[in-house]
């Protein structure tokens, strides 16, 4: 095919990321797509103006009976009626993006000939969808939408007629949504499996200098720091159990340095002055959220980070990422919130990039116990330990820091640093395990514009 970067640089295309504030996933995503393009691509940002959308998020994400309420909605019978309640509610609500696109078209030096509208979001999606054919009379432009889905989580309302590509990151997720689309009879939509999309500077080689840090972090007999990065989540769930988390670490191990990034907000402030105050945590913070997700990239260039204490959102596919690499720390996942943290897990143990259910339920007893690893579980659980890139973490702060203290003290963490390069087992040759989602993903639009 003619050079794809070619494609995405021609002055005569217009191209707009559409992405919603509510959560930093969807912003992540973009961010990653956006340094992604090649030099001389420039596009155009369009965030939702929406408020509501993050309210919601925040609400869902913080309050148990709330939560209970909106995933009680996406499931069974209720799904059945609030998916396409709501598609519709987005595809009747389009006149605020249908402005700010021909703002966008009127204010361009040169009028375009092709518009490619790259969507995070769901809501934009359905959005930008209803209106495409409009603007393609109106502007006589051909316009062509691209909808990335950042979950790998197959609800309906990411099934979007009038897309021209909808990216997902497993087959599992492509055949639910193509069964609920032939179900409801819905027009047909061209969904393609396609590796997740991660950021070029995580994906990154550690220089030769910082490939013995890790090893020599998680070595139980050094002396040397841990560095532990902790994402405050946009939504700013489970401050309390990060602080505790925090604080028995540090009184298990000195050794423990942790470093949170988190955004400067009315409802983190109190927490970030907490953490102020101890010398043995690093704040990092912005008050905007695009500043926030480049800080948390600029802090794994700038440190070697070993562990990472984080929700199994969009996060859970940077276990996609090598130890070798920038971005390639030990994940360690707090209680998943909503069905995609779920299905997200699903993933990740699907590709025993975890461990299963059983396997991580006797850690978690063996760790309860403080026993030390027999020599028949030991060969076991290295065995498995060597492609794991996560592990999902018990209920409560102290059990949590005394399981983390465990890992460390009988080698898991040093083994897991063995994992290879995904894409280099011998034994998995699965594509949407590829590191380089970000370059198929423009390869694949490119493509299409053609």
């Amino acid at each position: 095919m003619t050079n794809y970067s070619s494609i995405l640089k021609d002055k005569s295309l217009l191209l707009l990321f559409a992405y919603s504030p509510a959560g930093f996933g969807h912003l992540r995503v973009s961010d990653a797509l956006y340094h992604g393009l090649p030099t001389g691509a420039y596009p155009h940002l369009l965030g939702s103006q929406d408020k509501t959308i993050t309210y919601i998020h925040r609400l869902m994400s913080i309050h148990s009976i709330t939560r209970a309420l909106f995933e009680w909605f996406e499931q069974g019978w209720a799904e059945e009626f609030t998916t396409p309640l709501y598609r519709f509610y987005l595809r009747r609500h389009t006149g605020l993006l249908y402005q700010q696109i021909n703002t966008i078209i009127d204010q361009s030096i040169l009028i375009p000939k092709q518009l490619l509208i790259v969507a995070t979001h769901f809501g934009l999606a359905h959005q930008a969808a209803a209106i495409k054919q409009k603007i393609m009379k109106e502007r006589k432009i051909k316009v062509t939408l691209v909808v990335q889905v950042t979950d790998d989580y197959p609800h309906p309302i990411w099934y979007v007629p009038g897309a021209d590509i909808v990216f997902v990151p497993s087959q599992h997720t492509k055949d639910r949504l193509m069964t609920y689309g032939r179900k409801k009879g819905l027009p047909e939509v061209n969904l393609e499996v396609n590796p997740y999309p991660l950021s070029s500077a995580l994906n990154s080689r550690l220089n030769h200098s910082d490939q013995s840090s890790r090893p020599n972090q998680l070595d139980p007999t050094f002396g040397t720091e841990i560095n532990v990065a902790i994402p405050i989540s946009g939504a700013a769930v489970g401050m309390k159990f990060v602080s505790a988390l925090i604080d028995n670490l540090h009184l298990t191990s000195d050794r423990f340095k942790f470093h949170i990034v988190s955004k400067n907000a009315p409802f983190t402030s109190q927490f970030v002055s907490k953490m102020n105050e101890r010398q043995y945590v690093k704040i990092y913070s912005s008050s905007r959220d695009k500043e926030v997700i480049e800080i948390y990239e600029e802090l794994y260039m700038s440190k070697v980070i070993s562990l990472e204490v984080t929700k199994p959102s969009e996060q859970a596919f940077k276990a996609l990422i090598s130890p070798r690499k920038k971005g390639g720390s030990i994940l360690l996942f707090s209680r998943p919130i909503g069905r995609q943290e779920y299905d997200n897990l699903n993933f990740l143990r699907r590709y025993k990039l975890i461990p299963q259910q059983s396997v991580q339920n006797k850690l978690w007893a063996m760790a309860k116990s403080n026993n030390k690893l027999e020599k028949k579980d030991k060969k076991e659980i290295y065995q498995s330990a060597k492609n794991w890139r996560g592990l999902f973490l018990p209920e409560g702060s102290k059990t949590a820091s005394n399981f983390i203290f465990w890992c460390l003290r009988e080698r898991i963490f040093s083994t897991m640093l063995s994992c290879m390069d995904i894409c280099d087992r011998d034994n998995n040759h699965e594509y949407v395990l590829q590191p380089d989602g970000v370059l198929e993903f423009w390869k694949k639009t490119a493509e299409k514009l053609l």
